[in-house]
């Protein structure tokens, strides 16, 4: 979808498009200079204008069929007691932003498509153009819209919840594409049942995707909020008006309108139409629920008998089979013919015909799309009804006028979904009806839905996880149909199903503790829910199932150690990596250290059995250990780690590649924390490879993995100096997690932010300042909503992300801008560092450092000092308690005697001194990791010598060494080391100018020019 602009040079000739947008296979070239591309992809929806005049339906086909009265877009009853809700929809439509998206959810019958049309009434009478979208999946060819001339553009999509979270993102990527051409203002309202499962997926993706703002509008009940007698009769006088019925306004109310099922608005319009409708044919008006709809529904049968008896040109299909039709129709929604004639075949409606009770149904029910036939029936509400009184076994069988249920109902489902390969396309759509009806008729769970999910489990992954979850919601759900589904389920971690797995066996895990007092049982039970919780990123809410099954696993294991140990330390690990998620790392730390002794004691005495799970326990502690700074410690572990996966997946690649994979990703962490940086490209370029290969063949399974492993190759390429490599990987693993948020944003927005920061990291390396900010800016935007919902986890990322945001800003010179971002992450940590000083007085260093920097560069020279002495301070007192900190304060050292040298204090030469003895001693221990920061340090304090004026002889000698240094580092990555050579060699000069060698000095800058 493109929005079309006239060219500049104003040409008309040929065929030409000014202010529309196209979609679909609809391309035309002329006179076309530079580079194109020209795509034909389809999008999975059709774009139609809405409506702007109500239908109007005339009072003989009204009679005819008088439920058409209820559908929203005739607008016969005219939208009442919504005040505060149009208020609110209109205060956001008058909120400033290019494409806003808005949530309307509420259950079936509360009036959202009512309400939809009300508030795009509106929007045309001021001039905005009005746009509905229809999900069609299987929609060809092309076509065009005019853009608005004036206004803005409305566009209403409903099912939202019905829609594949991909397909809305599609759609919802359009509209801003297209706003961001055209400067075109975009409201987007969403219509749906359910929020469950895909909202906050589509949410997060837009907020962090495309900056836009997405939010949430409950439409509360109606009933609850205005006086019921007065919307029955309101509703009375409009449908009297529209069937042209006199005498309605005596009628008496029902007196059951206090009931619950009255809260909808629509069961009390039913029940004035009925009441109406009733009169004008002089029969008894029900008032229960099922019968209203019972009512009307054969008001739809007595129209297919008459078309069907008519005495000039009668329809050929029999009353029953017209209801057969109808129900298939509302199971299926509107499909091609050709499908059509396929569905009809499998549930047995051939007579008279197949064309015949295909068109005999399109001439009853004309579809949207004129395209399609087997239009479902509407409302949704009446349709669901159809299918419940249709399918015997409901408790109104023996009321007088009741609907006659029909025994092919009970098998018609099953044969429309019966397959022997994959399920058919419009499996999706049967399910997410029957799981609707199956929420208030209790004979279609349990005749219908039930039967067919036993039977066919996969059915229900076909639909979606939204679905699954919804179907977890029925009240009363039978266990065993959630078991077969369950069954079908992936073992592993599945992208799209994760939540909907983790629903499942929350509801599921609630029988199954009942229907036990086994200890060992209960201790399973615990394990799995805390494993599919944790898989949907609710470490939370995983944090007691894993604490239950840990201790019942260690009361298990001291009665018996042979059977229960393995358990023990499996759920030692599991409950390990919880508390790690959210945070608690020293309390992770002593759990994954009691289970991988446990682990060692398990493989000493049986090898065979044991010694496989002892990898992956060492893996934890390693980056356990890592994350708490004991880099040296992490290094041994990764690599018996990776020793004991090597063998195993030589034995059986099947089983341990994946954990291969997972340990080489480890290990080349642990050696590039270490400076070992040649070892660990080697290591992430084969993680990589393998995480490819498996990614290939189970992306559910693998893409979380690809991604990671992209970047951390990204890194270790990148600190080798090899940075346009480095940039295509962080691009391409933050598009993997882009992907993997939108399926799930609880497990995977925290490693979009971190893709997002290191692909900033990288377009920063590359000097490409401009494209740094976006995704910078949008880490420290995510980690910011993830803080606020779980601060023990992401407040230390969001500290870092906007000290990195800081970084980024200054270097564009928007010093001012960077300050708050900078002086902000210092905040956070001196907070969390007096929780846990341990683990985040590092951190708070390091943002003292930066907020130092900043304000130097704001020339705040006297308060930059503070700062940054503090930041000594703490890495001298952190380097005497561990020594893996000495590089930290090298560096700032280095940081403090450029702040002193900037107010003309000599003392600036002494913590640079003392930097550069450091960097020596650490680039004799460690040469992989420090010789390139030995000549920075030399090239530093030659130019603090330069700035107080003395001690040049010796800044002679440093920067002649550092240039050295950097020659020979230029030489082997000069991507990595040319532009420190060429600054250095400027230091030279300008040291050369202080010591009055001017002709050295000059000669050296002519060089340097050429």
């Amino acid at each position: 979808m493109e929005a079309v602009p006239r060219p500049a040079n104003g040409s008309t000739h040929g065929q030409w498009f000014d202010g529309v947008v196209t979609f679909g296979d609809l391309i035309a070239v002329s006179g076309v200079g530079g580079n194109v591309t020209i795509t034909t992809e389809r999008p999975p929806y059709r774009i139609e204008p809405l409506p702007g005049v109500a239908e109007t339906v005339a009072v003989e086909a009204a009679r005819q069929r008088p439920s058409r009265l209820l559908l929203a877009e005739h607008r016969v009853v005219g939208l009442v007691g919504r005040d505060g809700d149009l208020g609110e929809v209109a205060a956001w439509m008058a909120r400033p932003g290019g494409v806003l998206v808005r949530l309307l959810h509420a259950a079936g019958g509360q009036g959202k498509t009512r309400l939809a049309a009300h508030v795009a009434e509106a929007c045309a009478a001021t001039g905005w153009t009005v746009w509905r979208v229809l999900h069609e999946p299987v929609f060809s060819g092309g076509y065009r819209m005019d853009l608005p001339a004036g206004g803005g553009l409305l566009v209403v999509v409903d099912y939202a919840d019905r829609w594949p979270v991909a397909h809305l993102q599609s759609l919802l990527t359009h509209l801003k594409s297209m706003n961001l051409s055209t400067g075109l203002t975009v409201r987007v309202l969403l219509l749906a049942r359910s929020t469950t499962g895909w909202w906050p997926a589509l949410r997060n993706r837009l907020r962090s995707d495309h900056q836009v703002d997405a939010t949430t509008q409950p439409l509360p009940p109606l009933g609850d909020q205005v006086n019921r007698e007065m919307l029955f009769q309101q509703a009375r006088a409009r449908f009297a008006a529209a069937l042209d019925v006199a005498g309605a306004d005596q009628l008496p109310l029902p007196t059951n309108l206090a009931d619950e099922a009255f809260r909808q608005v629509l069961s009390i319009h039913m029940a004035a139409l009925v009441a109406v409708d009733a009169h004008l044919r002089n029969t008894a008006a029900p008032t229960h629920p099922h019968a209203l709809s019972s009512y009307l529904l054969e008001r739809e049968r007595d129209h297919w008998y008459k078309l069907h008896n008519r005495p000039a040109e009668p329809r050929k299909t029999p009353p029953e089979v017209m209801g057969r039709a109808v129900y298939l129709a509302t199971l299926t929604a509107a499909v091609p013919r050709a499908t059509a004639i396929d569905l009809l075949h499998r549930v047995g409606l051939t007579e008279p015909g197949t064309t015949t009770i295909i068109d005999d149904h399109r001439f009853c029910y004309p579809p949207d799309d004129p395209r399609t036939v087997l239009q479902a029936l509407h409302p949704d509400r009446l349709g669901e009804d159809l299918i419940a009184l249709f399918t015997p076994g409901h408790p109104h069988t023996s009321d007088e006028d009741e609907w006659d249920s029909d025994d092919w109902a009970l098998t018609a489902a099953g044969q429309l979904l019966h397959t022997d390969t994959d399920p058919p396309p419009w499996a999706a759509n049967t399910i997410a009806v029957l799981v609707e009806t199956a929420r208030r008729w209790d004979h279609v769970a349990t005749d219908v839905l039930y039967p067919l999910l036993r039977r066919h489990p996969k059915l229900a992954l076909a639909a979606g996880g939204a679905t699954i979850t919804r179907l977890t919601t029925i009240p009363g759900v039978d266990p065993d149909v959630l078991t077969a589904v369950d069954s079908v389920l992936p073992i592993e971690r599945h992208v799209d199903l994760d939540v909907a797995a983790a629903a499942i066996t929350t509801t599921l895990t609630r029988h199954q503790l009942a229907a036990t007092d086994d200890p060992v049982d209960h201790a399973r039970l615990h394990a799995i829910h805390a494993w599919r919780l944790a898989n949907a990123g609710l470490h939370e809410q995983a944090l007691d199932p894993a604490e239950e099954a840990t201790g019942l696993y260690r009361q298990l294991a001291q009665a018996d150690p042979a059977a229960h140990l393995p358990n023990l330390a499996m759920s030692l690990t599991n409950l390990g990596n919880s508390l790690s998620d959210l945070g608690r790392r020293e309390e992770a730390l002593v759990l994954a250290q009691e289970a991988t002794g446990l682990y060692r004691q398990l493989a000493q005495a049986e090898p065979a059995a044991h010694l496989p799970n002892l990898a992956a326990p060492l893996n934890n502690l390693g980056a356990m250990l890592s994350k708490l700074g004991r880099r040296e410690e992490a290094l041994v572990l990764a690599q018996e780690a990776t020793g004991l996966y090597r063998q195993l997946a030589q034995a059986d690649p099947a089983a341990h590649l994946p954990d291969l994979a997972m340990s080489l990703s480890n290990l080349g962490n642990s050696l590039s924390d270490l400076g070992r940086r040649e070892e660990a490209l080697v290591l992430a370029q084969e993680a990589t490879g393998l995480y490819r290969q498996l990614a290939q063949a189970n992306p559910a399974a693998h893409l979380p993995d690809l991604a990671m492993s992209l970047s951390n190759l990204g890194n270790s390429l990148s600190d080798l100096g090899r940075r346009e490599e480095a940039l295509v990987l962080a691009q391409e693993a933050t598009g993997l997690y882009r992907q993997l948020a939108q399926a799930n944003p609880a497990a995977h927005l925290p490693n979009l932010a971190m893709s997002l920061s290191n692909f900033g990291i990288r377009l920063s390396e590359l000097r490409r300042w401009e494209d740094v900010l976006a995704p910078t800016q949008e880490a420290a935007d995510l980690y910011r909503q993830l803080a606020r919902t779980n601060p023990a986890v992401h407040l230390p990322n969001l500290a870092a992300s906007l000290t990195n945001l800081g970084m980024q800003l200054a270097k564009l010179r928007r010093h001012d801008e960077a300050l708050i971002p900078a002086m902000e992450a210092v905040t956070f940590r001196r907070q969390l560092a007096r929780a846990y000083p341990a683990a985040h007085l590092p951190d708070l260093a390091s943002s003292l450092i930066n907020f130092g920097a900043v304000l130097s560069e704001l020339g705040r020279w006297d308060e930059a000092l503070a700062p940054t002495q503090e930041a000594t301070d703490l890495y001298r007192q952190l380097a005497q308690a561990n020594p893996a900190h000495l590089p930290n304060l090298a560096g700032a050292l280095s940081n403090f005697g450029i702040q002193l040298s900037r107010l003309g204090r000599r003392e600036a030469l002494d913590p640079a001194e003392e930097a550069t003895d450091l960097y020596r001693q650490l680039a004799r221990a460690y040469p992989a990791a420090h010789v390139p920061d030995l000549p920075m340090s030399l090239w530093v304090y030659a130019q603090i010598c330069v700035m107080v004026q003395d001690n040049l002889p010796h800044a002679l000698g440093a920067v002649t060494e550092a240039v050295g240094l950097y020659s020979r580092l230029a030489e082997q990555l000069p991507q990595a080391f040319g532009r420190q050579l060429l600054s250095a060699c400027h230091t030279m000069a300008d040291v050369l100018d202080g010591l009055g060698r001017i002709d050295e000095a000059s000669e050296l800058r002519r060089q340097l020019a050429a």
